[in-house]
């Protein structure tokens, strides 16, 4: 989310066998900062100068393995290039936080869950049930009895 937009979203299977839950969110961590820091690029060629970043996970393990370098004995079978996290927090570019599962608004992609916290995530990401909405509400009527007198 950038000044309350979605800039991109995406959920797909990882392409590679993984130990740990850690280890695949820290790959796919890894995914996310590729593509933050084009966006920072991006930004910064129009004249918009960024400080760090803050990219939000629910997986503390993975922060770790980001942050620590001493985490080497049990990542050490994690290839190098996802190591690249660790680059871009060690020079400042990018700054991690822990943000609790029920709180990560990238859950409503990819996980099943309780209806009182997909509301909670989609008000979080700017979307409305267009069902409750009265305006919404009004013109799926309008729509509706359009396309019903058209039929018959």
């Amino acid at each position: 989310m950038f000044l309350g937009c979605c800039l991109s979203a995406r959920s797909r299977k990882q392409t590679m066998v993984t130990q740990s839950t850690a280890e695949a969110e820290y790959i796919a961590l890894c995914d996310l900062v590729k593509e933050l820091l084009w966006y920072i690029e991006l930004l910064e060629e129009l004249g918009f100068p960024q400080r760090s970043i803050v990219v939000h996970c629910d997986n503390q393990s993975a922060i770790a393995i980001a942050k620590n370098p001493g985490h080497h004995e049990r990542t050490k079978h994690i290839s190098t290039k996802y190591h690249f996290v660790r680059d871009q927090v060690e020079k400042g570019r990018i700054q991690l936080q822990y943000c609790p599962t029920k709180l990560m608004i990238a859950d409503i992609l990819t996980k099943a869950i309780p209806r009182e916290q997909f509301e909670i995530l989609r008000s979080k990401m700017g979307l409305a049930d267009g069902l409750t909405n009265k305006y919404a509400f009004r013109c799926f009527r309008k729509i509706r009895h359009i396309i019903h007198h058209d039929v018959t």
